[in-house]
């Protein structure tokens, strides 16, 4: 059995959207069964999947460390590199945003202001490696590449949901 506590950044996102972001390569069907037979639960009960996580939740999976890993899938790469930070809090940061930057990435391959701001946050401590498996941390606004400027990016759930309002 294994038992993830929800942290602050993951607060406020569904618990089905949590379990899919954790478990990456399980089908939908996969985890809604397995909630259904309490193989997944909530704080020691049984969870529909549509509630909403808040901080020092438990969840529980009732599952082997091979299935585990199966569908936890591979770690995202984070990249280093030094971002112009011109405000930031617990939830959301602001960016200045090189020209040749891209905001999102375009391809698979391509390298991001998303991929540098999650090597910051792991840089800086706060986030670890184990809380982006729930939670990426992304820009809520674009800019072309050869343009610079102000980019928000949310930090926590909450801190995106109050940057797409």
């Amino acid at each position: 059995m294994k038992e993830l506590e929800v942290k602050a950044q993951e607060s406020g996102q569904r618990f089905d959207k949590y379990l899919s972001r954790y478990l990456k390569e399980a089908p939908k069907s996969f985890l809604y069964k397995m909630l259904r037979k309490k193989n997944i639960t909530l704080n020691g009960k049984k969870a529909s999947g549509n509630e909403k996580l808040e901080v020092n939740d438990k969840v529980q999976l009732f599952f082997s460390d091979e299935t585990l890993e199966k569908f936890m899938g591979e770690e995202k790469e984070v990249k280093k590199g030094s971002l112009e930070i011109l405000y930031e809090d617990e939830n959301v940061i602001f960016i200045n945003k090189p020209a040749g930057m891209l905001s999102q990435k375009a391809k698979k391959e391509d390298v991001s202001l998303n991929e540098y701001l999650a090597g910051y946050l792991l840089d800086s401590g706060a986030m670890t490696k184990e809380d982006f498996r729930t939670f990426h941390p992304a820009v809520c606004n674009r800019l072309d590449r050869n343009t610079s400027g102000i980019v928000a990016a949310g930090k926590t759930t909450k801190g995106l949901q109050q940057l797409s309002e």
